[in-house]
Formats: structure tokens, C-alpha cells, sequence
């Protein structure tokens, strides 16, 4: 068999996964977002579980900026891997999810990043009470993802610049909740967590030791979508990053009215979520464009995280533009 026809296979098999994994997924539809107009226009938007890396678009969601603007927003969670696919054979329109399509955007695939809503991680290196700084992590055990994951690669950047020396170890652990346990239990002295983990950390008694967007400007969720819908769609597109600006508006300027959509979103208290809030607000885009910088330090990460080999070009995965666009108008109508 021809590495090609494999390929093709194995991309079929995706497409079918991604039609069964779309038929059996649960949705978010139009009524959660406030009335929408008499006219509207379908859009199937491919998201993870939840997470705090795409609040501003999950506010835009919430405060009814998309349904305003004449779209009906399906929302279908869907596992990272089935999202490129899924763009390619039109089965969703966006995703907030940008490290697969990115990755197959720079092996080929006619797929861009459109814009980042954060733009530094939310994760957060946690520890046992005992260790005071990250240079006292030398020599122990972190726990993260497997080889590839993003986790493993932020301990692998903390053991270069802390030099915390070849005898520290990365423990694989891809589930973020056996991190905390295990720091609990002791079979390992620190590990890498989404916000609002750290909460659970806390209450565990364990200790937030660093917070890993202080020293990696990694973006982390946005929008992706293909290169035809960018073409022969961009009316659309500059409408759907308005109203995701808007929510990035709104969370930067609207505290208590994000906390109580973070509360309800991430089942927090009143003070959970006004503590995740604080945490993670600083992550955030203001108009969905990152800075050179970021998205130098985004192409760094899928190299190391994706298996990509030799060089490749921002514009194969990025195409910020329309963002740009939208940002334009908006700042006019001010």
C-alpha cells in the first residue's frame, strides 16, 4: 500500500469517526444565546470540553453577540484530533480548537488560524507544600502529559530555564486531576493544570508555584476555519471574529457579568469563579490578533508538540487578516 492511499484511508476513517461523533454529541443552539433574528445563518462551531482558554467566545455565546449578528451557533464538542478533518469535509464551519487544523495547515491542508482569544498559557505549575521555588524542583518528579502534549513541552522548557538538570523527571500522567493526586500521594512533587484547577489544588493543600503564561506568551484557543470559507465566505468570517471581539471586550471589561457566566459554565461558586477570573484575564487577545512574538512563540510549540519537520511558513497556518479587519471596524463604530 502507497503511503498515499494509506492516507486517504486513514482520512476517510476520520471523516466517518467525525459523522458519528457529530450525530452523537449533544448541541448549543441559538436559544441559549438570547432571540435571534427572523434570518439567520447556520454555523456548526467545533469545540473541547470546557475550558477558560476560549471564554471570550463562549461569552459572545452567552451575551447573544453571534445570534445579534444573524448567526445560529451549533456547538459540538469534539476531540482535538477530528477537528481538521471535520473542517476539510465541511462538516463544522470553526473550531476554537487551532493546534490540529494548524498542524495540518502546515503539512498542506488548505486550513488557517483566524485569530487567538488567549494568547498566554492558563496552565499552572503546581507543587507540594514543601517546595518553595521552582529551582527546588531539581532533581524531583513533575508530573505532565505524554511525549508531544503541551504540558510535557512546558516542562521541558522549565527544566532549560530554571537548569533544574538532567536528573529532573517528566512524569507522564495525561489526565490532570492524577496530577493532583499524585502530588496529594507524593509519587510525584509537581505538576502542570489548567485554571481553575489551581482551586482544586488549593483546597488539596497543595501549592501554585508558577503561572505558566508569566514566562510562555503561547497562544492557546481560537478560531480556525478553511481556506474556501476565508475565499468565498469572508463576509461571514469578519462577522463571526466581531462578535467573538465583542466577547473579548466584554470579558476584559465586564467582571462581574463574566464571573457569573464562569460560574455557571465551570459549576464555581461566586468566589471560585471570581478567583478564576483573576487568574486568567490577563491571557486574553483585545482584538484576536496576537503580537509577533506570540505567534513566534505558538510556531515553537507545534514544532516540538506535532512532529513537524524543517521549516514551514507562518502563512501556511496563520492568516490574521480578517481579524485585523474586524478589529478595524469595530474600533470605527466607537
Amino acid at each position: 500500500m502507497t503511503r498515499a492511499l494509506a492516507e486517504a484511508i486513514f482520512l476517510s476513517f476520520l471523516i466517518v469517526l467525525v459523522a458519528v461523533w457529530l450525530g452523537a454529541q449533544p448541541v448549543e443552539g441559538a436559544e441559549s444565546q438570547g432571540k435571534s433574528p427572523a434570518s439567520t445563518t447556520k454555523i456548526r462551531l467545533a469545540v473541547p470540553s470546557p475550558s477558560l482558554s476560549y471564554l471570550p467566545i463562549h461569552v459572545a455565546l452567552k451575551r447573544g453577540f453571534f445570534a445579534r449578528r444573524g448567526f445560529d451557533i451549533e456547538v459540538i464538542q469534539m476531540a482535538a484530533g477530528l477537528t481538521a478533518p471535520a473542517l476539510l469535509n465541511r462538516a463544522i464551519d470553526y473550531t476554537t480548537v487551532p493546534s490540529g487544523p494548524a498542524t495540518a495547515g502546515a503539512r498542506g491542508a488548505p486550513l488557517k488560524v483566524i485569530c487567538f482569544a488567549s494568547v498566554k498559557l492558563q496552565h499552572l505549575l503546581i507543587s507540594r507544600p514543601e517546595i518553595m521555588t521552582v529551582t527546588d524542583l531539581a532533581g524531583k518528579r513533575i508530573g505532565a502529559g505524554g511525549f508531544g502534549t503541551l504540558p510535557s513541552y512546558e516542562v521541558r522548557v522549565l527544566i532549560d530555564r530554571y537548569r533544574l538538570g538532567p536528573g529532573t523527571i517528566i512524569v507522564p500522567l495525561n489526565s490532570s486531576t492524577d496530577r493532583l493526586i499524585g502530588m496529594q500521594r507524593g509519587t510525584i512533587d509537581a505538576g502542570i493544570v489548567p485554571a481553575p484547577l489551581d482551586l482544586r489544588a488549593e483546597e488539596m493543600g497543595l501549592k501554585r508555584l508558577l503561572h505558566m503564561g508569566t514566562i510562555l506568551p503561547i497562544p492557546q484557543a481560537g478560531l480556525a476555519t478553511t481556506d474556501e470559507k476565508l475565499k468565498t465566505g469572508r463576509a461571514e468570517v469578519i462577522e463571526v471574529l466581531k462578535a467573538m471581539i465583542e466577547g473579548l471586550d466584554y470579558t476584559w471589561t465586564q467582571r462581574e457579568g463574566t464571573v457569573d457566566i464562569i460560574a455557571r459554565w465551570m459549576n464555581l461558586n461566586a468566589s471560585q469563579a471570581a478567583k478564576a477570573y483573576d487568574s486568567v484575564k490577563e491571557t486574553f487577545s483585545k482584538n484576536g490578533v496576537p503580537s509577533e512574538e506570540q505567534a513566534k512563540s505558538y510556531i515553537a510549540m507545534l514544532s516540538a508538540t506535532a512532529g513537524l519537520k524543517g521549516d514551514f511558513s507562518p502563512a501556511s497556518i496563520f492568516d490574521f487578516s480578517a481579524a485585523a479587519e474586524a478589529s478595524k471596524e469595530m474600533a470605527l463604530k466607537k
